[in-house]
C-alpha cells in the first residue's frame, strides 16, 4: 500500500480531528466529499487506518520484526544482511533463531519486497516475521 499525498493529508486530518467532516476535508485536500469518503474506506481496509481514534500505522510507515537463522554462520550471515543495507536495527540473538531484524517500509507489500530478499541470501536458511501492529 502506498500513500499519496492525499491520502497523508487526510490522515493528518483525522489525527488532529477524528471526527472531521468529509466536506470539511474534501475542501483542503480538493477532492470531492465521495473521493474522501473513498480514500477513507481504503485506507480503513488496506490497514492505514485501524481506528477512528486514529491509531495509525507508524509515522513514517509500517513495521516488522523479522526473525532469521543462519544456513552456517551466523556471524557471516549477520554480516551479508547488514550489507544490503535492508534493516533498520540488527541483532545477533540466542535462541531458536540467530539473528533480528527491524525492517521498515512503506507499506505491507515494501516490507514484504525487503524480506524476499533476505530469504534469497545463501547465508540465510528460515526468517520468521511479525508485523508491528502498534508502537506504546
Amino acid at each position: 500500500m502506498k500513500l499519496d499525498d492525499k491520502d497523508k493529508k487526510i490522515i493528518s486530518l483525522l489525527r488532529q480531528n477524528a471526527r472531521v467532516a468529509n466536506t470539511t476535508m474534501a475542501k483542503q485536500v480538493d477532492l470531492t466529499e465521495g473521493a474522501v469518503r473513498h480514500r477513507i474506506d481504503q485506507l480503513v481496509k488496506q490497514g492505514a487506518i485501524k481506528r477512528f481514534t486514529i491509531d495509525t500505522s507508524a509515522e513514517s510507515g509500517f513495521f516488522a520484526i523479522v526473525m532469521t537463522k543462519a544456513r552456517d554462520d551466523p556471524k557471516k550471515a549477520m554480516r551479508e544482511i547488514i550489507a544490503t543495507r535492508i534493516p533498520k536495527e540488527a541483532y545477533e540473538v540466542s535462541g531458536d533463531f540467530d539473528g533480528c531484524l527491524i525492517i521498515e517500509g512503506e507499506s505491507i507489500e515494501a516490507i514484504d519486497d525487503e524480506i524476499d530478499k533476505i530469504r534469497k541470501l545463501k547465508s540465510v536458511s528460515d526468517t520468521k516475521t511479525y508485523v508491528v501492529l502498534r508502537k506504546y
